[in-house]
């Protein structure tokens, strides 16, 4: 019922280990089918990455160089890597797809009950969009002719898309904006892949309760670059029991003390993702 795709590049390479590992040990019981991994660069990566980091799972694993979407990708890594989750799902045969950023460590084991209602549904709730997304949010009301004013879930990762929906998202949106959906995509540079899936499900569906149940019950703690002041605050909610991911943003991570570090690989190190201490 469940894929995983995470897209990465050379400097994530010693991140997606831990990535992998975390994924063996708690991913086990979601009806897990594929892992896609997909190569957002044009150097060696692909050949540099061993599906044997995913222990028992390796047989899952499939690693993609974007090169195989037969289309070009800006210089952005922020954009491309965006345009690239929703690709990753529209090549899925199975009927979500879970993304995932290469930073993300899984820290509890996940259900299938966790994500995934008695009726099909995704658990994902909701929030009001963010001011500093307004950009995006105009540009996605004037490509659907809505007016959004909601998205799902974390806005980030683990994010579920439903890959028919996808699908009919970028066959609909390629008609509507009349050009290739990966090139228009990306030439907008303001649109996020999580917020235009959200503005497609309210033209195409009115809503998000077709195919998403809004009580969540995943929690993720992300310190992104902006946020290294918070670091104890964060760590704090990395710590608890009931969060299911953590991460910590390649830009954070160079600024954070060697203390802090420590901290950080404990943390993984204490819910058995060993790799932690090559960090």
């Amino acid at each position: 019922m469940i894929d995983l795709a995470t897209v990465v590049f050379q400097d994530e390479l010693p991140v997606i280990r831990l990535q992998a590992q975390s994924i063996e040990l708690y991913c086990q019981n979601i009806g897990l089918r594929n892992i896609y991994v997909i190569v957002n660069d044009d150097q060696d990566t692909k050949n540099q990455i061993d599906t044997r980091w995913w222990g028992s799972l390796a047989d899952k694993v499939t690693i993609i160089p974007r090169s195989a979407f037969g289309t070009q990708f800006v210089e952005n890594g922020w954009v491309s890597q965006q345009v690239l989750k929703l690709l990753a799902a529209s090549i899925s045969y199975n009927t979500w797809t879970m993304i995932l950023d290469a930073k993300t460590i899984i820290v509890k084991e996940i259900k299938l009950t966790d994500i995934i209602d008695q009726d099909g549904r995704a658990r994902i709730g909701t929030y009001d969009t963010f001011p500093v997304f307004e950009p995006s949010r105009l540009r996605i009301n004037q490509t659907y002719n809505i007016d959004l004013k909601q998205q799902l879930r974390p806005g980030g990762v683990p994010f579920l898309f439903q890959n028919d929906v996808v699908r009919s998202l970028i066959s609909e949106t390629t008609f509507l904006v009349k050009n290739k959906f990966p090139l228009w995509f990306q030439e907008q540079g303001i649109v996020t892949e999580f917020m235009l899936y959200a503005g497609y499900l309210q033209y195409k569906f009115k809503g998000f309760d077709t195919f998403y149940n809004l009580k969540h019950n995943m929690q993720a703690a992300n310190l992104c670059h902006s946020e290294v002041e918070h670091f104890d605050r964060c760590f704090d909610r990395m710590t608890q029991k009931n969060t299911n991911t953590v991460s910590v943003h390649r830009n954070a991570w160079t600024q954070l003390t060697d203390d802090q570090k420590k901290q950080y690989q404990d943390l993984l190190i204490s819910r058995g993702i060993t790799r932690a201490c090559d960090l």
